[in-house]
């Protein structure tokens, strides 16, 4: 059976880890995967933005140059010839330059004057730079794209720029998966230079384009891409346009997948050794409790309540301590919390009800109304060998008294029924610690409570100017009027004994009096 329950809780704690981890590993992968998305549209514009700023570069020093060829001389005398030549040279994205009458005859070029001119189309009549092609040159007989102006006279000069030059500004070989870079006019949507297979998005208007815009969607070729277009700055009438298919953003190298693979079930398995490792620590601490009970390591300390007129000891709050065989005495914070999760503080509190007993039976004996007095919470309270263990002590403790917490006991609905039960059986039921939790009159006037037990840190600010000053004069007036018997703890200075006694408040428990005592000291005291 305890090899059935050690599975259970075995498969129970692998479970509950690889569900951790699954639901934290979801949410580490879905983030990494959108921030990676996003990085990879990022880059994508990136390039696109790097691409047409080199084109813009080449466009702007042709404009230039056309700029300054409105000078020319139409004769295509020696002068402008070298000034043409020499332009040439110094552009390598220039492969001529050309001079067209309001006819349309070529009638010049950098390689001199033809004859005869060289029919072609007449010049636009618009002013700024403007581009047509890519044509194929009479004089060259190769692929080239034109930029031109028109002059104030009707004729135009143009630049002839090699085909292969903006091809290889496209080149997008190097960027991994991407679909597509055109260049394309920006009216029609018509690519004039193109790299890869060209698609346009089916529901969103792309042209005429913005000067930037991403578009993420459906294209004509069926695919889900996300795509980045730009206008080239000193030519709005071209734009570059770069897209990638959407599952194509996020590429997770093998190497990286196995990674995860390797640190998720490395996650699992470490989060499993430490629930496990976390049952048996808290086993562990369980066993050692009830091995401490068994071998007598828990024992008691009673701190006195001392009557301030008479100076002797009337009574004791009953408190725990444990001698650990390699830590030494230990006091209740450090098994307590520990005892109340894993469910041992009932043993404990049992034990020491019936090592009180057994204690202060000689002290009973001699003074019958001796008061004794445990500290109980709500678990305990709703253990029935708890309330016997105490109906049982009543009939040798006749002054026995449990002390509560208003926090943890009154406002549980349970409390009052065994509380009335307890009232019954004539044990007295006192409030500790009063004033720091949230109880109120409705408490004190529905709740069997006989004695308030007023908290140290209101003794502490007597004779001082604090917020918790007045509280204490309230708590003190409060238990006289509703006719509850006071104890005054954490008393360390004659001063705050004095205050409290002329208030009323007779028993005391603090310092200035004694600290928790062991049995034999208790006695020796008692017997002074």
């Amino acid at each position: 059976m305890r090899g059935a329950h050690s599975l259970s809780k075995l498969l129970k704690n692998i479970f509950i880890a690889w569900l951790s981890c699954s639901f934290v590993f979801s949410i580490a992968t879905l983030f990494s995967y959108v921030h990676l998305k996003e990085t990879a549209k990022a880059n994508l514009a990136t390039v696109v933005n790097r691409i047409v700023s080199d084109i813009d570069k080449e466009f702007t020093v042709v404009d230039d140059t056309l700029k300054y060829a409105v000078d020319l001389s139409l004769n295509c005398d020696p002068h402008s010839l070298h000034h043409m030549r020499r332009l040439v040279f110094e552009n390598p994205g220039m492969s001529e330059i050309g001079v067209i009458d309001p006819k349309g005859k070529l009638i010049c070029n950098s390689f001199g004057r033809l004859t005869p001119p060289v029919n072609t189309s007449a010049p636009l009549k618009q002013s700024g730079l403007r581009y047509y092609g890519p044509i194929i040159t009479d004089y060259l007989e190769l692929p080239a794209f034109v930029l031109a102006r028109t002059r104030d006279d009707g004729y135009e000069v143009n630049v002839l720029m090699p085909d292969h030059w903006l091809k290889r500004m496209l080149d997008i070989s190097a960027h991994h998966d991407t679909n597509f870079a055109a260049l394309v006019d920006n009216t029609t949507g018509v690519p004039i230079f193109l790299n890869g297979n060209y698609s346009l998005p089916i529901r969103q208007k792309l042209f005429p384009a913005k000067n930037r815009q991403a578009v993420e969607g459906h294209f004509d070729d069926g695919a889900v891409k996300f795509a980045y277009i730009s206008a080239i700055p000193s030519l709005p009438q071209l734009s570059l346009i770069i897209a990638k298919n959407d599952d194509r953003l996020v590429k997770m190298e093998w190497i990286w997948g196995l990674l995860w693979g390797v640190l998720y079930c490395c996650s699992w398995g470490g989060l499993t050794f430490l629930l496990i490792n976390y049952d048996k620590r808290q086993l562990s601490s369980k066993t050692q409790i009830l091995r401490a009970l068994a071998n007598e390591e828990l024992f008691n300390v009673y701190q006195p309540l001392v009557c301030a007129q008479s100076k002797s000891i009337v009574g004791v709050e009953v408190l725990i301590r444990w001698r650990h065989p390699l830590e030494g005495v230990l006091g209740p914070a450090y098994f307590v919390p520990e005892a109340e999760r894993d469910g041992t503080i009932l043993d404990i509190s049992i034990a020491q009800v019936e090592e009180a007993i057994r204690d202060l039976s000689e002290i009973l004996l001699q003074q019958p109304k001796f008061k004794v007095s445990f500290n109980v919470n709500g678990l305990l309270l709703g253990s029935k060998r708890y309330i016997d263990t105490l109906l049982g002590a009543k009939k040798h403790i006749s002054s026995l008294t449990i002390e509560l917490t208003e926090r943890d006991v009154l406002t549980q609905a349970q409390t009052k029924t065994v509380l009335n039960e307890l009232k019954r059986a004539g044990i007295e039921i006192a409030i500790d610690d009063f004033g720091t939790g949230y109880s109120g009159l409705q408490y004190l006037q529905s709740f069997p409570i006989d004695l308030l037990k007023i908290d140290q840190s209101f003794v502490a600010s007597i004779g001082l100017d604090t917020l918790q000053s007045p509280v204490l004069a309230a708590v003190i007036d409060m238990a006289e009027k509703l006719d509850k018997k006071l104890i005054a703890e954490g008393v360390e200075t004659q001063a705050q004994a004095d205050y409290l006694q002329s208030r009323g408040a007779n028993i005391h428990q603090g310092w200035l009096y004694y600290q928790a005592l062991e049995l034999p000291q208790l006695k020796h005291e008692m017997n002074k």
